[in-house]
């Protein structure tokens, strides 16, 4: 049976498929939302590329086989044209977005670039802007130097974004907007590079681990670093839309879910460098040891885009956890792995070493990590699957949070 992991490979090969590079620029026609050119569904994320009921639509692409020293910062102009009127220039890699009007983009050829939607221009191509078809006002968003400005002419700054850190070796650079519908959100995820978004309408209560929650309306802006907790939620009785811009690492998922940290709950002590260790397991897929793609392991190492997964077990699945010492277990913790309508894990149960069962714990669904408080003590404890949906049942994350027992 085969496993919905599927990494970015797929997400840029459909970026491919619909964007063909003519000359110094990419086209992709996006906003309005069409069915064709939506961000590919990550069944693991339970939605969109960002998981929820968020809808994400592709823009527009570019990649950079090598990336400059730094610092590097998304650096917005607006710019603003009559009638007729045309600009020539070149600058680092920028994407084009039409905000109101449309006009013609021209290096290598003509390009047409109508309202929402964008074209992106490789770095230093010279290449002109021309209203053509009356008024138009459109934003270059460059990946350039914090500070800096196009060269000739004065133009409107509209954002500059933190000094970019931590930025991906195998770098693809995406533009997407995000809608979120009254009342609706993202899921609980992350990215492998840096994140920056721009709130144009409506409003967000945007939450991740390092900030805590803040609302943003529009003209706000957010960024985040790698391998950081976020969600998305609109509270409102409103449409929220922002647009996000990404360094992608095209070996890695574009997206994984997450979860936040509870700080209230202490070290999770299931953790392998927190010395737990995987003392047994019913299977891994594929046959593979502990440390193998879909082995046990991976249900102890933090990381949520990594998974344990058994090879087809369903509810006889169960893996065995070893703490470092006896320890005053308060809460436990499970996040199951899911392949939609097989290997979902509805309830589980945990047996200690001492042979005393605490259960049945529900869980309701994949997006997240489920935790329960507890109370006994316990080094060995093995997690048993009692009620799924069969199939290659399994965890992202487990996790067992108290205290050493004195």
């Amino acid at each position: 049976m085969g496993l919905s992991k599927g990494p970015i490979l797929g997400f840029l090969a459909f970026c491919l498929s619909l964007v063909a590079c003519v000359g110094a620029y990419d086209a992709t026609r996006v906003f309005p939302t069409a069915v064709s050119n939506s961000v590919p569904e990550r069944s693991f994320m339970g939605g969109g590329a960002l998981g929820g009921n968020a809808e994400a639509t592709y823009l527009t692409r570019l990649s950079l086989e090598e990336i400059p020293e730094g610092p590097w910062a998304w650096v917005t102009h607006r710019m603003e044209l009559e009638a007729g009127e045309k600009i020539t220039h070149r600058h680092k890699p920028a994407f084009v977005y039409s905000i109101e009007g449309m006009h013609d983009l021209m290096a290598a050829g003509t390009n047409r670039v109508r309202e929402g939607q964008a074209l992106s221009v490789r770095s230093e191509i010279e290449h002109s802007h021309r209203a053509s078809f009356g008024p138009t006002v459109f934003w270059e968003t460059r990946l350039d130097r914090p500070g800096s400005t196009p060269a000739g002419f004065e133009a409107e700054t509209v954002f500059e974004s933190p000094v970019l850190e931590d930025i991906p070796e195998n770098l693809l650079v995406v533009f997407i907007p995000v809608e979120i519908p009254p009342g609706g959100e993202t899921s609980v995820h992350s990215h492998p590079g840096p994140e920056f978004i721009y709130q144009m309408s409506g409003g967000i209560d945007y939450q991740n681990d390092i900030i805590g929650v803040r609302k943003m309306v529009a003209g706000d802006v957010e960024g985040l670093p790698p391998l950081t907790a976020v969600q998305k939620r609109n509270p409102s009785d409103e449409q929220a839309v922002f647009l996000s811009w990404f360094l992608v690492d095209t070996e890695k998922d574009f997206a994984s879910p997450a979860a936040f940290r509870d700080a209230g709950l202490g070290q999770n002590l299931a953790l392998l460098e927190n010395g737990a260790s995987v003392a047994g397991v019913s299977s891994n897929f594929g046959s593979g040891g502990n440390d193998s793609a879909f082995g046990a392991a991976n249900a102890l190492d933090g990381d949520p885009a990594t998974e344990w997964s058994s090879a087809s077990d369903g509810d006889a699945a169960w893996i065995d956890v070893e703490l470092a010492a006896m320890t005053n277990v308060t809460s436990v913790g499970f996040w199951t792995r899911t392949m939609g309508d097989t290997a979902q894990v509805n309830s589980f149960q945990v047996t200690t070493g001492q042979g005393e069962t605490y259960g049945p714990f529900t869980v309701d669904d994949g997006t997240t990590i489920y935790r329960f408080e507890t109370q006994f003590t316990a080094r060995r404890l093995q997690f048993e699957l009692l009620d799924t949906s069969g199939g290659n049942t399994g965890a992202l994350e487990i996790e067992v949070y108290g205290e050493v027992a004195r």
